[in-house]
This record gives C-alpha cells, sequence and structure tokens, in this order.
C-alpha cells in the first residue's frame, strides 16, 4: 500500500510535470512528422504527448517491459532489433534510454536505420564522478517504481559526439542545458546534465 502511494506521488509530483516540460522540447526537436515511434516507450505519455504536438498520425512504441494500459499501442521486442523495415517512420524517439542498454551504439544504429528524417534523444551528460553518482542515485530511485534495470552507462559530451559519429550520424541540434523538472527539484537533477538532440545521418 505504501509502495503504490509512494509511485502515485512520484508520477503526479514528478513524472507528469516532467512530461509537460520535456514534450514541447522533443516535439520542436522532432518538427512536423506524420509517423513517429518512441523506443523504449513505457507508459507512452512522452510518445503520446509529442505526436500531439507534431502531428503524427502513427504513432507506436516498442519496450523491453511493455506496460498495461499505454497510452500508444506498444510491442516488446529484445532490446537490440527493431522489429521494422528501413524508414518505417518519419522519426525515431529514445527518451533517457540509452544510459540504460548494454550497446548505445547498437541502439543509436537500429534507431537511424528506422528513421527516414532524424532520431531524437533526450538523455544524461556525465562530467566525473560526483555528476555519474548523482545521476546513478536518480535513476535507481526513480526507476525503482517500476522495475526499469539501471546500468548507469552516462557519457561525457565529447563521448557522446564520437557515439554518434561512429553510428554514422551528426547532431543537427542540441538543447543543453535541459530544464526538465521545476524548482526546487531542479537544483537536485541539475539541469546541465540533461540534455536533448536531433540526431541525422550524415550525407555519404
Amino acid at each position: 500500500m505504501l509502495f503504490g502511494l509512494a509511485k502515485r506521488m512520484h508520477r503526479l509530483g514528478v513524472q507528469a510535470p516532467r512530461t509537460r516540460r520535456l514534450a514541447p522540447v522533443l516535439a520542436d526537436l522532432v518538427g512536423p512528422a506524420s509517423s513517429l515511434l518512441d523506443v523504449g516507450a513505457g507508459d507512452g505519455e512522452v510518445a503520446r504527448s509529442v505526436a500531439e504536438l507534431v502531428g503524427a498520425q502513427r504513432v507506436e512504441g516498442v519496450d523491453v517491459l511493455v506496460q498495461p494500459h499505454g497510452q500508444v499501442p506498444t510491442r516488446s521486442y529484445d532490446g537490440e532489433h527493431l522489429p521494422f523495415e528501413d524508414g518505417a517512420f518519419d522519426v525515431v524517439l529514445l527518451s533517457d534510454v540509452l544510459h540504460h542498454v548494454v550497446s548505445a551504439e547498437g541502439v543509436l544504429c537500429e534507431a537511424l536505420r528506422v528513421a527516414t528524417r532524424a532520431v531524437v534523444v533526450k538523455d544524461h551528460f556525465a562530467f566525473g564522478p560526483v555528476s555519474r553518482a548523482m545521476l546513478l542515485a536518480m535513476d535507481l530511485s526513480a526507476n525503482g517504481f517500476y522495475d526499469i534495470g539501471v546500468l548507469g552507462n552516462y557519457l561525457d559530451p565529447g563521448a557522446w559526439h564520437d557515439l554518434v559519429r561512429r553510428v554514422g550520424g551528426r547532431v543537427e541540434k542540441l538543447v543543453w542545458p535541459l530544464h526538465v523538472h521545476a524548482l526546487p527539484l531542479r537544483l537536485v537533477t541539475r539541469s546541465e546534465l540533461q540534455f536533448a538532440a536531433r540526431i541525422e545521418r550524415t550525407p555519404s
């Protein structure tokens, strides 16, 4: 009972306001789009909100742990290979996903394969052991409500740009620092540890 109450309080006090702040930022990076895939969709709230803002008529999600009663159609997948053909969606969304996976390079490469226009990423920058510890603590506290594994694979800005280049992409637009929480919570979550970016394939 107490766990259920704590989960509900986290959703109402942290998750829902976060989505309201984050969705317009992601929508601006997505731009006009008719189709959107959210990788690691969770309950689908972010995908639904972004799709409404950009006018996407088709929005789907995939996740390794599909939540019941999701807000967008979501299918289970293996966490590595997206079950879609090349260019199946205008834009692919990766919101707080890459630091949870074993191979960020593989997941980002698959996202670029499936997207015709761009991949939009929201994730974290780490700047040393202190910020890594802060990010890990926040991840553990938030994701414990949803049985989501926490690997803590946070990259510094240089490693992040190297990752994008290795998969044949380029950062077209970067939003940093990113304000995803209101004060006073922002003093803990630190906007300089948050970013969002639009990634496009490098022309061959």
